[in-house]
């Protein structure tokens, strides 16, 4: 349709407009050429007051906002829909919100009440309902609230971190399987499942704390996990392979970290490249808790302090000791230069690694587990 025409139904407000104004030409209205009578036509633009073109910009206008409108409703639907998701995974032991309801049939066309139900499946009723019934929806909300969906979901990434350790001793334990239902996994395997678990706890953090902040008990709860993770790392600087009881194919070149989880997430992890996503480039766990406020992480200061002293224990290079340590140590420092006044006779200032001058630790010791293993272990593999 050429834009410079006019909507028949302008013609046809004119014709009316014009019986009223003229009416001697009325029948004319019906056998003229409709853009010449209008512009023939005096009275008509004194009438109406603007040209009748004008009209069509209001019109996109509205337009626009009704898809606005409707890019809002669509918007609140989904957040209701994940909303949803969050609440009855609460009652699913292992499925993250994101993970819940994947396997149910696709949500019918409410046609009537009887449509909803699923047969011997209570969890897939509910979430129908849910979805279809607005009010059923904000009983749930009253009952199961963002704090309870929260912890049941800290708590499934909890435990999923310590399958992802389960999983490394499995596989030294019994090496690798044919079985497409085994589920070990080797060093590189193991490190970039718990630094994908640790971006998915913080990114979950984040976004729930996007509209509210959480209850003080599950910030806490979530600097717990992050510690519980580094802590368990930390004791774990070892060849994991050092006792094995079957044979292992020792790829050529590999890299020392390749068998020891500390040494691959913490003393020496794989160098970035520019296509490295930031949770893999980030220094493990450290740079999460120095995000947080100090009073979400304060109860753990002794056993980050303890966790200090290992990654201390194990610095084989006391000028260039592990990122972390410089970042967990500037850290404790820090809180501690806050939390007592430098003229108490409890303040001491901890050794620091890599600083030349005083305060330099004089004892450091790597545990004697890669280097002076590496020979015994190729004799007896081999």
């Amino acid at each position: 349709m050429d834009p410079r025409e006019f909507c028949v139904h302008i013609y046809w407000l004119f014709a009316e407009l014009n019986s009223v104004l003229h009416p001697p030409t009325t029948s004319a209205v019906q056998s003229s050429n409709h853009r010449d009578l209008i512009a023939e036509t005096p009275g008509i633009h004194d009438l109406v007051g603007v040209r009748l073109s004008p009209l069509r910009p209001p019109l996109d206008t509205a337009v626009e906002e009704i898809a606005s409108d409707t890019e809002n409703v669509a918007e609140t639907a989904n957040s209701q829909l994940q909303q949803i998701h969050d609440m009855l995974s609460v009652f699913d032991r292992t499925a993250l919100p994101e993970e819940y309801g994947e396997d149910f049939e696709p949500v019918p066309t409410l046609e009537r009440p009887q449509s909803l139900f699923v047969a011997n499946n209570l969890a897939a009723t509910v979430y129908r309902l849910a979805i279809h019934d607005d009010s059923v929806f904000r009983r749930l909300r009253q009952v199961i609230t963002p704090d309870v969906c929260a912890y049941a979901h800290f708590t499934k990434l909890r435990e999923r971190s310590r399958q992802a350790f389960t999983r490394l001793d499995r596989y030294v334990q019994n090496g690798p399987s044919d079985d497409p239902d085994s589920d070990g996994q080797d060093i590189p395997t193991c490190a970039r499942a718990l630094r994908l678990l640790v971006a998915h706890i913080c990114q979950a953090h984040d976004l729930r704390t996007s509209s509210g902040p959480l209850s003080p008990n599950l910030e806490t709860k979530v600097a717990e996990i992050l510690v519980e993770i580094l802590q368990e790392v930390c004791d774990r600087n070892e060849d994991v392979y050092h006792r094995i009881d079957w044979q292992r194919e020792i790829p050529d070149e590999e890299p020392e970290r390749n068998r020891n989880l500390y040494a691959y997430l913490i003393d020496d992890p794989p160098p970035s490249r520019g296509s490295t996503p930031t949770w893999m480039r980030e220094t493990f766990i450290v740079d999460r808790l120095r995000r947080k406020p100090a009073n979400e992480w304060r109860h753990l200061l002794e056993r980050l302090t303890n966790i200090l002293d290992q990654m201390r224990e194990y610095a084989s290079d006391e000028e260039n000791p592990p990122t972390a340590y410089a970042k967990l140590d500037r850290m404790i420092q820090d809180y501690t230069a806050e939390a007592f006044e430098p003229s108490s006779s409890s303040f001491q200032r901890r050794p620091t690694l890599g600083v030349s001058g005083e305060g330099r630790s004089t004892s450091m010791q790597r545990r004697p587990t890669l280097g002076d293993q590496r020979e015994s272990r190729r004799r007896r593999i081999g």
